[in-house]
């Protein structure tokens, strides 16, 4: 059985924000913040009183959280993994003591602690007001989809051989896990597999905050991200062990 060390942890992890920090992945959390407050500004501007403020608002969060999630959460990490392959650093660490869950808790913290950082930061920003039992609610999901988020782009990573193909194999995944839950209400198709994608559950739950109802979340949705967080995280070492980088 495999065991962690945290100094290898904290050690992967701070080469990883140092990373995140260089010009093509930083960017990500602004893009998220700029759009929610574009978003913002339209709906404020087209506001014509057939739906409420806090409809609108939580509207705005919602589309600026799945965006937040796509962007950030999965597309950071699997460009972080490609860039590593380009400079031949996972290579050295491949060759190294550094086992697969080592690698992957280094890898996920920091892109995850961002990741739900600018979560919070969108509330605020989308003018959207919580109580303390929405907020504990929203803190819970937000950790939960952040996490999830980030270990498919982990996932993805692992397929590409550069920052060219993470975002060719990436896109196609943005799309589905941001479009599904946006164009849900419009699109009748995408309205039952929004229930079942860890996105659709954040966008729906905000909305239902917004409607003002007292239960926004219901306990098969916590289930349903539940299981799809594991299976990402089984996901990910099948695969990171699959293609060669562990050694046996």
């Amino acid at each position: 059985m495999k065991t962690m060390h945290l100094n290898k942890v904290i050690a992967i992890a701070q080469v990883k924000l140092k990373a995140f920090m260089g010009k093509n992945c930083i960017i990500m959390p602004l893009f998220s913040i700029g759009f929610t407050l574009l978003m913002k500004y339209l709906y404020s501007s087209m506001s014509t009183g057939a739906s409420s403020p806090e409809y609108l608002n939580a509207y705005v969060l919602g589309m600026g959280l799945v965006m937040n999630l796509g962007m950030c959460g999965i597309y950071c990490p699997s460009l972080l993994l490609a860039e590593e392959k380009e400079k031949n650093t996972l290579r050295v660490l491949m060759t190294s003591s550094v086992n697969s869950l080592e690698f992957f808790a280094g890898s996920v913290l920091p892109v995850f602690f961002i990741t739900v950082l600018i979560n919070f930061l969108l509330i605020p920003i989308s003018g959207f007001a919580m109580d303390g039992g929405q907020l504990g609610l929203f803190a819970l999901v937000s950790v939960i989809a952040s996490l999830t988020s980030c270990i498919i782009g982990m996932i993805l990573g692992i397929f590409a051989k550069n920052q060219v193909s993470a975002g060719t194999i990436t896109t196609p995944v943005l799309l589905l896990l941001v479009m599904v839950p946006i164009f849900g209400d419009v699109v009748e198709a995408l309205s039952g597999l929004s229930e079942y994608v860890f996105t659709g559950i954040v966008m729906d739950m905000i909305m239902t905050m917004g409607d003002g109802a007292k239960k926004v979340l219901d306990s098969g949705s916590i289930v349903v991200m539940a299981c799809e967080v594991i299976l990402a995280v089984l996901l990910f070492l099948f695969f990171y062990k699959r293609n060669g980088f562990e050694r046996d």
